[in-house]
């Protein structure tokens, strides 16, 4: 790449550019939700209301740019949700000029720059996703106009400060987008000078230590917020990282990442050929623009891949999705060039370049609908709660990824988290409520739904279906336990060295394909004698285990019990402890029970 302007545009470039940015632009407003129905965006709203990520107001690290930019526009708009959508509107209204602008900068041809930014604005999560109160969409945005003016700044001082400037401000919504701005970074920063490498050093610090410094002066307490962040951090890799023990292999989730992120089989068989063609095309003619976009996207595409959660790949995809744009775009070229060594007349990759887009527009247009004019599940469910539950007399329980959604629209509703909606509440007496995403179990009470079609593709899959109902079975604790203990939320129940619990009986189809879930801890002066755990399920033991663990979290398919008779669960642990201010016997403490199918 060398250090010329990009060619100017010619009068009808220009014009094609306005048209292609009007349409783009105004296809946006099709996507704009009609309420909040995801977690992260509860989370988002909350943090509007009272920032403190102790709380996951919102999660960590805190988002602090994101919220700022929201909270200003709060000013004028009367509604925390509208606020932060006004965000993704106005990012999403700027997809294509950013687009645009980093293809020019890349060296690619102005049809190609028009292709690929097109083709990134009407890829189905990128649509989506920039109606709703989600971060990914100004993320992007924000880091690809970064990208840009960077490789700008090998000859232009002003841009390469500019850059550095949204760069940190990219970094300041996701910390993620260093990794995107990286290469472009050091490529122009090559070109500088030492006191102009400074100036841009001492900003980009400046920026991100006062958005990151705001978000601990906004939760109020710095150990705190440092200890939820690296807690935040450790769930990542205990959990949705290649480290953790449930996750498949990272061959087996290869083609979910780069092939499948479109959503939809044909598309993403029909975009994935054309990625292939560039790819082979440009190591084949040693293609610097594509070398250049890959080394912009391919480092977080390959932190996605390695570490992020598995059932999130349409949203986090859209991090690295400019890179596949552009390598569509690219192979839409390279076919074309093919055909016309035969047919010299045939100009193929603008056709062939729309017919993909209106596939993409004709995919994920219907699904739009029902998220722009119906109520989200999520929060008729929560408002269902003030119609039908009388905190005086009645108990809620309430699943964990419903919580939100009550503290959002319901604050102050006492409620109890249990796991999901096959819990088995601890202290349950009286008249007793669960709310709590539909899964296994059999649609009853009051339901809420949300007609899946392709939304179930490009959407997170949660909160289609979800439940208000009495709780009618429960657990019946015989023998070994002490009574239930509770703080704000939270509930729990110890037991000594030895536990009866009666879970009650399953259908006969379910039988052979029950889900006992726990979550159990021990007291941290047994955790370093190495105990012995015994889980037994009508006589038979279900597992045996040492752990020096303080907290567990076990899943296990089960047989129950045949002919509709009672589950006898027995929990047992051979090492104990009676702290000299309690005077209990403890052994195990279980946080969450749940039972029900698998």
């Amino acid at each position: 790449m060398d250090f010329a302007l990009p060619d100017l545009l010619t009068r009808r470039e220009r014009t094609i550019v306005w048209i292609v940015a009007l349409v783009c632009a105004a296809s946006r407003f099709l996507a704009m939700a009609r309420s909040v129905w995801d977690w992260d965006e509860a989370l988002f709203c909350l943090a509007m209301r009272d920032y403190d990520v102790t709380l996951h107001h919102p999660h960590p690290p805190g988002f602090p740019l994101y919220i700022a930019m929201a909270k200003m526009l709060r000013f004028v708009i009367p509604s925390d949700f509208r606020a932060l959508q006004a965000v993704n509107l106005i990012a999403g209204m700027l997809v294509f000029p950013a687009m645009f602008l980093l293809a020019r900068e890349l060296r690619l041809r102005f049809r190609t720059s028009v292709i690929a930014a097109a083709l990134f604005a009407f890829f189905p999560n990128v649509w989506f996703f920039g109606g709703g109160a989600f971060s990914d969409i100004p993320s992007i945005v924000v880091v690809v106009f970064a990208a840009a003016l960077l490789f700008r700044g090998a000859r232009d001082r002003n841009a390469y400060w500019l850059g550095t400037f949204l760069l940190a401000i990219a970094i300041g919504i996701r910390p993620q987008n260093l990794l995107v701005g990286l290469f472009p970074g050091i490529y122009a920063t090559r070109r500088r000078k030492p006191g102009e490498i400074a100036v841009a050093l001492l900003m980009g610090i400046v920026i991100t230590a006062a958005a990151f410094g705001g978000a601990v002066y906004a939760t109020g307490n710095a150990h705190e917020y440092l200890r939820v962040v690296r807690e935040h951090g450790d769930y990542i890799s205990r959990i949705d990282s290649f480290r953790s023990p449930d996750r498949p292999p990272l061959w087996r989730l290869f083609d979910r990442f780069f092939i499948k992120q479109y959503q939809s089989p044909a598309l993403s068989i029909l975009t994935s050929i054309a990625v292939a063609i560039s790819i082979v095309g440009a190591i084949r003619t040693r293609s610097r623009p594509m070398l250049w976009n890959a080394l912009t996207f391919g480092p977080f595409a390959i932190f996605a891949w390695m570490m992020l959660d598995r059932f999130s790949i349409s949203r986090f995809s859209i991090g690295y999705a400019p890179m596949f744009a552009f390598f569509a775009a690219d192979g839409f070229e390279r076919i074309e060039r093919f055909v016309t060594i035969r047919r010299p007349s045939w100009r193929v990759a603008v056709p062939l370049a729309i017919a993909l887009i209106a596939g993409f527009i004709a995919y994920t247009l219907p699904a739009l609908t029902p998220v722009r004019n119906e109520v989200a599940p999520s929060i008729l469910a929560a408002r269902a709660v003030a119609e039908h539950v009388d905190p005086r007399t009645d108990q809620l329980f309430a699943g964990h990824t419903m919580s939100k959604f009550l503290d959002l629209v319901l604050p102050g509703m006492p409620y109890t988290r249990v796991m999901d909606d096959r819990a088995m509440p601890l202290s349950a007496r009286g008249r007793a409520w669960l709310l709590a995403e539909i899964t296994e179990t059999k649609p009853e009470g009051y339901v809420f739904t949300r007609e899946r079609g392709h939304l179930w593709n490009i959407a997170r899959r949660h909160y289609f279906e979800i439940k208000l109902a009495p709780i009618v079975e429960r657990p019946r604790f015989i023998s070994g336990w002490y009574g239930p203990e509770v703080t704000d939320i939270h509930e729990w129940r110890w037991m000594g060295r030895r536990s009866v619990t009666l879970l009650p009986p399953m259908p006969e189809r379910t039988s052979g394909r029950t889900l006992l879930r726990m979550h159990i801890g021990i007291p941290g002066e047994v955790m370093p004698l190495n105990p012995r755990i015994t889980i037994r399920l009508n006589g038979r033991v279900v597992d045996e285990f040492h752990t020096t663990e303080g907290y567990l979290e076990r899943d296990y398919r089960v047989d129950a019990a045949p002919r509709g008779l009672p589950n006898v669960l027995e929990l047992s642990i051979d090492r104990t402890v009676t702290p000299k201010d309690d005077g209990r016997e403890l052994g195990l403490r279980v946080r969450y029970l749940g039972w029900g199918p698998a």
